[in-house]
């Protein structure tokens, strides 16, 4: 721990100091208030250690600005003998613990204290991690899959899942990045500790600069108070940081300071902080090109490329498509009913579509077809089930019956036939099925000549 003693006896200061590092503690030692809260403002520390009663500024004081400036630092009061009463009033005004100064005093109290004030903020980190999203202990296990892309690629995430690099994933919209991170989380030494998350093209520069790095009080309009960020909530953890892609040239200078050094300063701070990262970036676009064309800085590239995962389309691993349905099938089975499967037609059609969504459509479609299953329990899920939840532009793709239709209208004029027919001609119904809204289904049934 990196802890700050402010004290204007000497000898106290020297105890403290020898005792301390003896425990493996950073420490420093001041003299004055003035001096301690300067100290604050220019670096990080855990707790601060002050005396109650010092000229000039005093521990009440020192505690007060803590406590609106740096909330996440714990604050040790000492006192003489004679000043319980106005300890307990610093404990109530937020102070961790206050320790009498003992004849002679030979710092063991304090040693105690630190020994359980590092268990507390462990646990204090973890909740807040938690809070903030964290799930590193019950992940759920990889998505299932038999093809050689897809095992080449998990032996690959289990090979670097040791290593403290940091990591790039890049793939389309919804092939699983954040499913790999979270895998390669799992598996590495990383594991009891948080795993958080962002997605940097889904907030405001001002706002991602405030969530990564926290910011103290005052540092904008409506920072009220101070607020740590997800780099030291994620401590000794994994921060993944999906759509790096979307991040502006100044955030990623600010990233790259971190990647380099291991440093930070919150916003509206001038203190430097230090990060135990592991930093996992990914992308649905190629951040080569984008570097190319000037949109992506190449030394943060080169920084977070130390390892490059290539996540396949599902397109390109149709044999997924079979164990994957059945994996939610599991997931969304309505308790009470019996699991059903899909029966050979039906992943015939499923493995004959393009799955531009990837692994999320996959998961879409599996779910509605769970919700609108009807009243039939039991036997496999043949096509028919499927038209009602599959993209118009692939139910009839497969059709050995019929020749291909002559055009994109077609097939949506028979794909709305036929969810009508299904849903025994209930217009409402077959809106909420197409997931269109009812105006826009009739003004196509007048298109196709239907006005009943």
């Amino acid at each position: 721990m990196k802890v700050l003693v402010i004290d204007d006896e000497e000898y106290v200061r020297l105890v403290l100091e020898d005792t301390l590092r003896q425990e493996g503690c950073d420490v420093t030692t001041v003299a004055q208030g003035q001096a301690g809260i300067e100290a604050l403002q220019e670096t990080s520390y855990d707790c601060v250690i002050t005396d109650l009663r010092m000229p000039g500024i005093d521990g009440r004081e020192i505690l007060q600005w803590v406590r609106e400036h740096q909330p996440d630092v714990d604050v040790i009061v000492l006192t003489g003998h004679g000043e319980v009463k106005s300890a307990v009033e610093a404990m109530k005004a937020g102070a961790w613990d206050f320790l009498a100064k003992q004849t002679p005093f030979d710092g063991i109290q304090v040693s105690a204290a630190l020994t359980k004030l590092q268990a507390v903020r462990s646990l204090r980190r973890e909740n807040l991690a938690l809070r903030l999203g964290a799930v590193s202990r019950h992940i759920p296990s990889v998505l299932p899959g038999i093809s050689p892309a897809w095992k080449k690629l998990m032996e690959t995430v289990e090979k670097i899942a040791l290593a403290q690099a940091p990591v790039l994933i890049q793939g389309e919209t919804g092939s699983g990045k954040e499913l790999i991170a979270r895998t390669l989380h799992q598996l590495s030494p990383r594991r009891d500790r948080p795993f958080l998350a962002v997605n940097c093209g889904a907030v405001s520069d001002q706002l991602l600069e405030s969530e990564l790095f926290g910011h103290e009080k005052g540092a904008f309009t409506g920072a009220t108070a101070a607020k740590i960020g997800l780099i030291a909530a994620a401590d000794g953890g994994t921060l993944f940081l999906d759509e790096i892609s979307e991040m502006s040239s100044p955030m990623q200078v600010s990233l790259l300071r971190v990647l380099d050094r291991g440093e930070y300063r919150q916003v509206g701070g001038t203190r430097t902080l230090t990060a135990n990262v592991r930093f996992v970036a990914a992308s649905n676009r190629n951040l080569q090109e984008l570097m190319l064309a000037g949109r992506f800085r190449d030394d943060l590239l080169y920084r977070i490329n130390t390892v490059l995962l290539q996540v396949p389309p599902l397109r390109e691993r149709p044999e997924d498509i079979p164990p994957l349905a059945k994996h939610f099938l599991q997931t969304f089975h309505r308790s009470g009913t019996p699991i059903r499967h899909l029966s050979p037609d039906a992943l015939e059609r499923l493995a004959a579509y393009s799955w531009p969504g990837n692994v999320r459509e996959l998961r879409n479609v599996v779910q509605r077809l769970s919700l609108l299953a009807g009243e039939k329990t039991s036997g496999p899920i043949e096509p028919d089930e499927l038209a009602v939840v599959l993209p118009m532009n692939q139910l009839i793709r497969d059709r050995k019956d019929s020749a291909p239709p002559g055009s994109l209208e077609d097939a949506e004029k028979e794909h709305i036939l036929r969810v009508l027919k299904d849903h025994g001609g209930n217009k409402t119904q077959t809106a909420k099925t197409l997931q269109i809204d009812y105006k826009t289904l009739l003004t196509k049934l007048r298109k196709y000549g239907v006005t009943e």
